[in-house]
């Protein structure tokens, strides 16, 4: 565990705050391997059925790798082995999870943390929110795996050209390129906007939320072609389920379903 991290869980949805402000939220060492454990919580506790991701202080999400570190233990080929495979553990747990993650962006949302932001299933930003790819800036390679992850957003054309030029995109770009669902005014607006939306998935069918999540991984599945038979089975249980029973009824009576997660 990290002081750097808060976590806490209230009605179902579990809260990971970069609490890093002083560094703009980057993510150290420290913070990238207490992540993995955390997101196994949010993954294994039934309870848990949303998790938002969020940043502290009044200037960013997050701004990626701390890189006050990296003359130390991000100096040579070897040591960046093995700060990338903390980095790769914590993508993986990210990619994989079947609950949907949302991401609250304010300020600046850069490199790692844009990499965070872009495996959010939903991502909700302020008008002051800056996002961007600055690996050229600091004579970084941009990896296969990250530039993956924003070609699978906006597509090969404008991949090429965020990863390239290494600028930032604020505002009604962001929009217009798909990096964000959706842009508000201000912090007010943007914790607002995050909990209706927290709350109305928390209320969904867990099943079907797990389904889904499991469909959209095999859709952008890169390692081969997509596993039919698990997107089946997964659509199968939630059939065979008492939430569906549940779905069903609550219809019928006008009311709200209470879904159980079985």
């Amino acid at each position: 565990m990290t002081e750097l991290i808060r976590f806490g869980v209230a009605d179902g949805v579990a809260r990971l705050v970069f609490d890093n402000p002083r560094r703009l939220n980057a993510v150290n060492a420290e913070m990238w391997q207490a992540l993995p454990g955390l997101l196994a919580r949010v993954a294994e506790d039934p309870a848990i059925r949303v998790l938002v991701l969020a940043g502290e202080g009044e200037r960013a999400f997050c701004t990626g790798n701390d890189i006050s570190e990296f003359d130390t233990i991000r100096a040579d080929p070897e040591a960046a082995a093995r700060y990338n495979a903390w980095q790769r553990a914590v993508a993986e747990a990210l990619q994989g999870m079947l609950k949907p993650v949302v991401a609250a962006i304010h300020g600046y949302c850069l490199g790692a943390g844009f990499e965070f932001a872009l495996m959010s299933d939903i991502r909700i930003c302020t008008a002051d929110a800056r996002m961007g790819v600055p690996a050229v800036k600091l004579g970084l390679p941009y990896r296969l795996e990250d530039i993956i992850k924003v070609v699978d957003v906006v597509g090969p054309a404008r991949a090429r050209e965020m990863v390239l030029l290494g600028r930032q995109y604020g505002g009604e770009e962001l929009l217009q390129l798909g990096l964000v669902q959706r842009l508000v005014a201000d912090r007010a607006a943007l914790a607002a906007a995050v909990d209706d939306i927290a709350r109305e998935l928390a209320g969904n069918a867990p099943l079907s939320l797990m389904a889904a999540k499991i469909a959209f991984q095999e859709v952008t599945r890169r390692d081969g072609p997509a596993d039919l038979a698990r997107a089946q089975e997964a659509a199968d249980r939630c059939y065979a389920s008492a939430d569906y029973v549940e779905g069903r009824v609550a219809r019928r009576e006008k009311r709200e379903p209470a879904f159980l997660g079985r």
